[in-house]
């Protein structure tokens, strides 16, 4: 590996909310690197990530982002700590073209090259975040919450694009909520940013729910990946 950055890069939240979703190991292959092996909860089935965020402060201004990924096993070398999970996001959305542009450049993101229109509203029990642009509605997502706790958990983040193959590892420290109430729901449109999943075979209840709020993500250095197989 070799690091293209050696700063740390941080953004700050009011919340950040996500549910994960069983869909087809099938097409969850379909969209990931060849180097990438999707999580199996069940033989068959993966793991839908749908995550959404409101920044409040950041490198180009407030905005909110969706984010669609799959959960896939982590790299793990000698001394490295584990992650709570890794992922690959597939496709983000954003409400602004600066922090698209950010993304792209700096993370090597995958992004829907329109602004969406995007609302989360804190409910009593719940948040609710809806999705839409000009095509048309993109998605609704609820998201319970249960006891919470002060917590800083690190993920692992895998990025593709036509120079390389990367990975970043990200800490999420804030106030955070977990169950698997199996309380939430989801709605899937038809729209381009949801075009590469088969909608009828992803379940719609999330079997597991996070909510994070009043928190920070850091993007600890991006690394370039030596080897890279794409499809």
């Amino acid at each position: 590996m070799s690091s293209t950055s050696s700063e740390l890069v941080q953004y700050i939240f009011r919340d950040c909310v996500a549910g994960f979703f069983e869909f087809p190991t099938e097409n969850a292959r379909a969209i990931l690197p060849a180097e990438l092996q999707p999580v199996e909860p069940h033989h068959g089935q993966s793991v839908l990530s749908i995550m959404a965020f409101d920044f409040t402060q950041s490198m180009v201004g407030a905005y909110k982002e969706l984010i669609l990924g799959v959960l896939v096993s982590p790299r793990i070398g000698p001394g490295t700590q584990m992650p709570r999970s890794a992922f690959y996001p597939f496709l983000l959305g954003t409400t602004t073209q600066s922090s698209r542009e950010h993304a792209i450049e700096r993370w090597h993101l995958p992004h829907y090259m329109r602004d969406i229109d995007m609302t989360m509203t804190r409910n009593d029990g719940d948040i609710v975040v809806t999705c839409a642009d000009g095509a048309g509605p993109i998605l609704e997502l609820s998201v319970t919450e249960y006891d919470w706790r002060r917590v800083s958990h690190p993920y692992q983040c895998f990025m593709a694009d036509e120079d390389g193959f990367y990975t970043s590892t990200i800490l999420m420290e804030g106030e955070f909520s977990e169950n698997e109430e199996e309380r939430g729901s989801l709605v899937l449109h038809p729209h381009e940013m949801t075009s590469s999943l088969d909608l009828d075979a992803v379940t719609l209840t999330p079997f597991r729910e996070q909510w994070m709020r009043d928190g920070v993500q850091t993007f600890q250095p991006l690394e370039q990946l030596a080897s890279y197989a794409r499809r």
